[in-house]
């Protein structure tokens, strides 16, 4: 027994760790049938000089065996091997430190059944087969019956071999993204290679659905599985028809990944009956400091019978379709990751032709409705250990007629509000009244210019108006003398002071206000009226200075009210009350003595008495008219119940439930106008009743008597007969829940793990489908009532809106929407979203059968994102195209 034990340790000791020993237990004779044993067997092999690289780890749960003569180590049961970055699990493993390599199988149970199928992983790769051969010296590798996972997708393959560059080769192969054991599709290839986390090719292949051969297929496949799930490929376009540019195949083109930052897609459409879209957009990103996208929409839009006519056609709805035309859109947003004492750049513009968003076929909804855009480019930096920041921004606007604002620049400087104590005196406020007082300061420079100039006067009471503004028309953008000119320039400076906030009588809180702006314009009018030609001279200065000041002063406080109920569930309920009066004044800027307003003589009347006008002495800007001392007041009271919790049996915690999270009224009384000194009377509450249903309630009050034409008269209604201290004018109600309180927890945003259809700018395809709520109902209900003015009657809107959906099964889910106008007596707006889970496959179905943008949409397609491109689509819908 000695010998042989010498002899074993002298075949086996440059495998051995220093210092460890092979348990006497794992040496016994060589034995074709597993033994039993309660203990796990282990092994730690140490790296020597020769051809084994790092230390191999071995373990098995049944028995280790050696076969010293041949090098030879056979482990049974749950056998395990690491060796670097390569780990093998299965029934039964051989370590043959002859030939260096490694040999796994499965073993059959007491039933014939196949156990412990070997599983091979080599870093991020994983392999499961019947039976698996490996060299760890040359790293190669056969395997039989084998599926491994690439990317998204997974191989079936008869025999694989694998190099020493991790690359493997399949024969007979199935390729496919469903991860059954039996997929329900695949693409049957005879030759597969993959190059881990980056592709995988084939040879001729076809595609297997449900176990039956089709016909589809190609010469060659190429499936990208990089492992930052980012690679150039094609994207294959749908088709399907429109009311008004016939068939078509939509969103087809290439993306080209030209680096980790920046990914770049360019699609079109084509038309049957003529016309073309082209599409280029630019995302971009760098962790850490900014991401952003740029795109360009060019779409040449083609009416062979407005062009015939020479007159605008119309489609189904009576919309007018202009002729042929071509136009352009260009969007741009950039925004930067938030850094201290950093400058901050973002864009955000949407410019291009007036018609884009009406004719493209790929226009989203809110930009087809859309009457304006903006964009705005800026960069803003805070200077740090300082209130001082500072913005430089360009501007552009745009309307569906063609109309072009641009403000360029838009500077703009700000001092944020500092303590006036601690400026002047460099000391630490002690909590004196006077050591609250504040100052900031805004100054704001800005060159608009627009292609529409401002409109004149042409006639003023029946008198000619000489100089001043232009006559109102467009001016091409080529011309930039003439923008520039009639450009307004300007520099406004606001001054934020600070009073504080003082405690009168211990339960009022005073706060005092002040506040102060001017504006310095580059134009400024003078008028001058000669008799002689009956017509009114306007001098215009090139500088101009206009200010405005006022002051005012807020009292509020708290009032609280207890009822002490201590009822079986309801412990009290509290009332609180916060009234609140605001005074403010403003003195008359009309007044000859600001020199803002100008009094302008007109001649006389046919009875001869002196006819005057106030003219305003600068385009915008001015003050208003008016002396102002108004006091304005209102009321807000909350109601909330005390109950005791229901989690908790002892009885003794208690949460709050709001009953009425706030009810208010609010008004004025101006002491300074001559007539109807009181303002409307405004009522409004929210609340949420059992945490499910939302109440919002608005409305208005008008305190006066009206004459026939429902003109206010300065008498109070409180003043007639009977007590009707105000009438109502208008008034809202807006009730809302969610009736499925798993849905309501849902968070908004579309989980990562969801199914998700393909995004397109159609309004009737779903986002994502969520299997995990089994049903959602919400509902909307409005109504709005305004009184009318006079003999005018008064009218009402009433909608109520239904919106949810319901799983008829596991694998279907069928949503709804529904729009029903009572007072009209008929369905406003309504879609059906149908959505089958096909486990690998998905399918989606809208239909939108009212509405400009009616149609339907019906989508086949594989889940992976992988294998996106298999899908079947059909798609029929109306553009809504309305010119006005």
């Amino acid at each position: 027994m000695t010998i042989l034990l010498l002899l074993q340790f002298a075949v086996l000791s440059p495998l051995l760790v220093t210092g460890q020993r092979i348990p006497t237990r794992a040496l016994r004779p060589v034995s074709n049938t597993p033994q039993d044993t309660i203990k796990q067997d282990s092994v730690n092999l140490s790296a020597p000089k020769g051809d084994i690289e790092t230390t191999i780890k071995y373990s098995a749960r049944d028995s280790i065996q050696f076969e010293v003569a041949r090098k030879v180590v056979h482990l049974y049961g749950e056998a395990k091997i690491n060796y670097g970055t390569m780990s093998l699990e299965a029934a039964y493993i051989q370590i043959d430190y002859e030939t260096n390599s490694l040999t796994a199988t499965s073993l059959k149970d007491s039933t014939g059944k196949d156990i412990g199928v070997p599983v091979f992983a080599d870093g991020a790769e994983t392999y499961s087969a019947k039976r698996i051969a490996y060299n760890y010296k040359t790293k190669r590798g056969r395997i039989a019956e084998v599926v491994t996972q690439q990317g998204e997708g997974y191989i079936h393959s008869e025999v694989v071999k694998k190099n020493e560059a991790n690359e493997f080769f399949g024969l007979h192969n199935k390729y496919t993204t469903c991860n059954l054991a039996h997929p329900h599709f695949y693409i049957n290839a005879g030759k597969i290679k993959a190059i881990p986390n980056d592709k995988v090719m084939s040879g001729p292949f076809n595609l297997v659905i449900g176990d039956i051969p089709t016909p589809l297929g190609f010469l060659f496949g190429l499936f990208p599985t990089p492992k930052n799930n980012r690679s150039s490929g094609v994207i294959v376009p749908s088709f399907g028809e429109n009311a008004v540019r016939g068939f078509y195949l939509m969103n087809g083109g290439y993306y080209l990944a030209l680096n980790d930052y920046i990914g770049t897609t360019i699609t079109g459409d084509v038309y049957s009956l003529g016309g073309y879209d082209i599409r280029v957009n630019n995302d971009y990103r760098k962790r850490y400091s900014y991401q952003g996208n740029l795109g360009f929409e060019y779409n040449y839009f083609k009416n062979d019978e407005a062009d015939v006519e020479q007159s605008k056609s119309t489609n189904e709805f009576g919309n007018q379709i202009p002729p042929t035309q071509r136009t352009f859109w260009v969007r741009w947003s950039h925004s930067p990751v938030a850094k201290p004492g950093k400058g901050r750049f973002t864009a955000s513009v949407n410019a291009g032709s007036s018609q884009h968003n009406r004719i493209s076929g790929n226009s989203r909804t809110s930009d087809y409705l859309a009457a304006s855009f903006n964009s705005s480019i800026s960069y803003q930096k805070t200077l740090q250990n300082s209130p001082f920041s500072y913005t430089v921004k360009l501007n552009q606007g745009q309307t569906d007629g063609g109309i072009m604002n641009f403000v360029l620049p838009d500077l703009n400087f700000s001092m944020s509000s500092v303590s006036l104590y601690e400026v002047l005196t460099k000391k630490t406020p002690t909590g004196r009244w006077f050591e609250n007082f504040t100052l900031g300061y805004n100054v704001t420079a800005r060159n608009e210019i627009s292609n529409l100039t401002q409109p004149s006067r042409n006639s003023l009471g029946g008198v000619d108006v000489i100089g001043g503004t232009e006559e109102a028309d467009t001016i091409s953008l080529s011309d930039f003398t003439t923008l520039w000119e009639n450009g307004r320039r300007s520099a406004t400076h606001n001054f934020s002071i600070g009073l504080g906030s003082f405690k009168l009588f211990k339960y009022f809180n005073l706060s005092p206000s002040v506040s102060y702006s001017e504006r310095w314009v580059d134009r400024k009018f003078t008028y001058e009226y000669n008799p002689d030609s009956n017509a009114v001279e306007v001098d215009t200065a090139r500088f101009g200075r206009v200010y405005q000041y006022s002051a005012g002063a807020s009292l509020s406080t708290n009032i609280y009210g207890t009822v002490y109920v201590r009822g079986k569930r309801v412990e009290a309920i509290r009332h609180m009350i916060r009234p609140s009066i605001t005074y403010n004044y403003q003195p008359d800027f009309g007044d000859p003595y600001f020199g803002f307003y100008q009094n302008l003589y007109l001649g006389d009347d046919a009875n001869g008495r002196p006819i005057y006008q106030q003219l305003s002495r600068f385009e915008s800007g001015a003050p208003g008219v008016g002396l102002q001392s108004a006091l304005s007041f209102g009321l807000q009271n909350n109601i909330e119940m005390k109950v005791k919790s229901k989690a908790d049996t002892t009885g003794k915690k208690f949460e709050k439930v709001s009953i009425i999270d706030n009810f208010g009224i609010r008004g004025g009384y101006n002491f300074a106008a001559d007539s109807l000194k009181l303002s409307q009377i405004s009522m409004n509450m929210n609340t949420r009743l059992f945490k499910v249903v939302s109440i919002n309630f608005n409305s208005s009050f008008n305190p006066y008597e009206t004459d026939s034409l429902g003109r206010n008269i300065d008498r109070y209604l409180l003043s007639g007969p009977g007590f009707k201290p105000a009438r109502l004018t208008n008034a809202s109600l807006n009730l809302s829940a969610n009736l499925n309180p798993q849905a309501r927890r849902t968070q908004t945003s579309t989980p990562d793990n969801l199914p998700v259809l393909e995004q397109n700018l159609n309004p009737f395809e779903p986002n994502y489908v969520d299997f995990k709520i089994p049903w959602s109902l919400s509902f909307d209900y409005t109504l709005n009532f305004n009184r009318g003015i006079g003999n005018q009657p008064n009218t009402i809107n009433n909608t109520v809106g239904l919106d949810g959906d319901v799983n008829l099964t596991d694998k279907w889910k069928v949503g709804y929407y529904a729009s029903y106008d009572i007072m009209d007596q008929k369905i406003s707006s309504a879609r059906l979203d149908i959505y089958r889970d096909l486990h690998c496959w998905e399918m989606s179905v809208s239909w939108i059968p009212f509405g400009f943008q009616r149609g339907y949409n019906i989508t086949i397609n594989a889940r992976s994102s992988l294998l996106r491109d298999l899908r079947l689509t059909k798609r029929s819908y109306t553009s809504g195209i309305n010119f006005r």
